[in-house]
């Protein structure tokens, strides 16, 4: 299991949450607030592994106990995780936890809850979960995990511990591929580069996953250039099954297209997110006018926004691919998205 200590990045908020434990000052409810991939979650349960252990080491969890196995192996009693069901957290979920909060702890220690994508409670949920928060259970901790702060009601805010999460500056993260996970220094600078600074992106990208997504990304944006209307509302309906792939593969689109105005603009491969794709990006740039590529990059970034804050997922991937496939030619006021709004 991953240690607090162990976490790369993030020092002061580590530091914080270590030494709320060590001195057994921690609060009843936190939020941890940032971008997707940032680390969270992996703080979140490193946290809470620490809170349920049963022999802490200077604060931390000593990662051997009855308790520490047990939530490793993913079966520890008083652990629960909330996560949207369908496009968003229902009452019923929150309603579901509150049951298992009032009473005692199986074994006897805190009981913890992580809320993922806190931002997905309905109107209702967050309701409920306010009345918790406003008279906690004992021993009981609360940690909500959100890209979207502003999304949440002041209410609920009022009652947590704020944690903002950063991005990691490129050079931090390149050194940290480079150290822990054996990458050559110029591919861990770019890895660096093409994550944006996310810790869980560029772990994506060493994991074999970022080379599918961006020949995912790649083959749509030839598809969306031959494509009519019917084949790019097949490709919404597709892609809209999968938020997480949905999400990532738009974040492969934007860099493409970026790449590709950046080369339009300067012909300068030391400025690409995508150096190695060199051929594939001279060719491309030539399919587009200037204005439109930055019309595409300003409304997958709209895109993105608006999943994120649960709009219906299927409509605003409609909408983009439908303005994407919309021919080679135009200027950046062809992309208005006035049907999102």
């Amino acid at each position: 299991m991953r240690l607090l200590r162990e976490i790369a990045g993030h020092e002061q908020i580590i530091r914080a949450l270590l030494n709320a434990l060590l001195h057994d000052r921690v609060g009843h409810a936190y939020l941890f607030a940032g971008p997707e991939g940032v680390g969270k979650a992996t703080t979140a349960l490193a946290f809470a592994g620490a809170l349920l252990c049963e022999g802490a080491d200077r604060g931390d969890a000593c990662g051997r106990c009855r308790a520490c196995r047990q939530f490793e192996h993913a079966n520890h009693p008083d652990f629960h995780w909330v996560r949207p069901a369908g496009s968003s957290i229902k009452i019923e979920q929150i309603r579901g936890i509150q049951r298992k909060v009032m009473f005692r702890s199986y074994q006897g220690g805190r009981k913890v809850i992580i809320i993922e994508q806190a931002e997905a409670m309905t109107a209702e949920a967050a309701n409920c979960l306010l009345k918790t928060l406003e008279e906690p259970p004992d021993e009981t901790v609360f940690v909500l995990l959100t890209a979207l702060p502003q999304a949440l009601p002041a209410t609920v805010l009022s009652r947590c511990q704020q944690y903002i999460f950063k991005l990691i500056p490129f050079h931090e993260l390149a050194s940290l591929l480079n150290k822990q996970h054996g990458l050559a220094r110029e591919e861990a600078r770019l890895l660096a580069a093409l994550s944006g600074g996310s810790p869980g992106k560029a772990l994506a990208y060493v994991s074999g996953s970022f080379q599918k997504r961006r020949d995912a990304a790649v083959r749509l944006t030839v598809l969306l250039q031959e494509a009519g209307a019917l084949e790019a509302l097949a490709e919404a309906e597709r892609m809209s099954k999968n938020r997480d792939e949905a999400l990532g593969l738009l974040e492969m689109l934007a860099c493409w297209y970026r790449d590709l105005l950046i080369w339009q603009e300067t012909g300068e491969a030391g400025l690409l997110f995508n150096p190695d794709q060199i051929n594939a990006l001279k060719k491309g740039a030539g399919y587009f006018e200037t204005g439109r590529l930055v019309g595409i990059i300003e409304i997958i970034a709209k895109a993105k926004n608006k999943i994120l804050a649960n709009a219906n997922m299927r409509l605003v991937l409609e909408v983009l691919f439908l303005r994407l496939a919309g021919g080679m030619s135009g200027t950046q006021t062809d992309l208005e998205v006035n049907q999102w709004d």
